[in-house]
């Protein structure tokens, strides 16, 4: 008998952008394989006021860019999440949108197939 199941594992090195702007930006590299999942982010506004900022999932499968997430971080302030992981498939892109010295870190976990 064997029995096949996915775990998160292999944390991989943050990838970091500062935002120039309101305009979506990509974040990173589209994805290559299947193999990574967005595990958490973070957006980190040091400007006087209080930011709108966002997080899209480009699915490429179907050519749509998906608003996953949307806050408001407060002045100098560093807002994370971590409980939405995200599978990303082939071509599969994370934008991010904030205002100009935003910036915004995500976390990839690596899938691993634990099989016994």
């Amino acid at each position: 008998m064997s029995v096949n199941a996915n775990y998160g594992g292999n944390i991989a090195k943050p990838v970091h952008l500062v935002l120039a702007g309101t305009t979506t930006t990509l974040v990173g590299t589209a994805m290559t394989d299947n193999s990574m999942s967005l595990s958490s982010w973070a957006f980190c506004n040091p400007t006087g006021g209080a930011v709108t900022c966002d997080l899209f999932w480009y699915d490429a499968a179907t050519t749509t860019e998906r608003l996953i997430w949307r806050k408001s971080v407060a002045a100098n302030d560093t807002t994370i999440e971590s409980n939405l992981p995200l599978r990303l498939w082939p071509g599969d892109e994370i934008r991010a949108k904030g205002a100009n010295t935003v910036t915004v870190t995500l976390t990839m976990t690596m899938n691993l197939v634990n099989s016994q």
